[in-house]
């Protein structure tokens, strides 16, 4: 888990930055169908991710599955053996995915 998002060192960490401070303290983004539907998602992946490292997705497992297509099937067994695996594979999988939310909001933004 050297290179993540989870510990501030995301391949793409400074964009990402700078998108969290475009996203409100609370609620959905404005104009959320429209011209931030891409900052939408990513405060959506946020949440997502946040939940994946913080709670192992024991509150938003339904909406990391629709986030990022894969996995939530419920909060993983923390004492489990095949809990670091399972654990292990979603975090490697999930990267790359964050990687291509935040590129898409940073373009919809006009950040790069």
């Amino acid at each position: 888990m050297q290179n993540t998002y989870w510990n501030k060192k995301g391949k793409y960490q400074e964009l990402a930055d700078r998108l969290f401070r475009l996203i409100p303290h609370s609620g959905e983004c404005e104009d959320k169908r429209g011209s931030n539907r891409r900052l939408e998602k990513f405060r959506k992946a946020g949440n997502c991710y946040y939940d994946l490292y913080n709670n192992l997705l024991g509150n938003r497992a339904a909406e990391f599955r629709a986030v990022f297509g894969f996995g939530g099937r419920g909060r993983f067994a923390y004492r489990s053996s095949e809990y670091r695996h399972q654990f292990k594979l979603t975090s490697e999988r999930v990267e790359p995915l964050m990687d291509e939310i935040i590129l898409a909001a940073a373009k919809e933004q006009g950040i790069i």
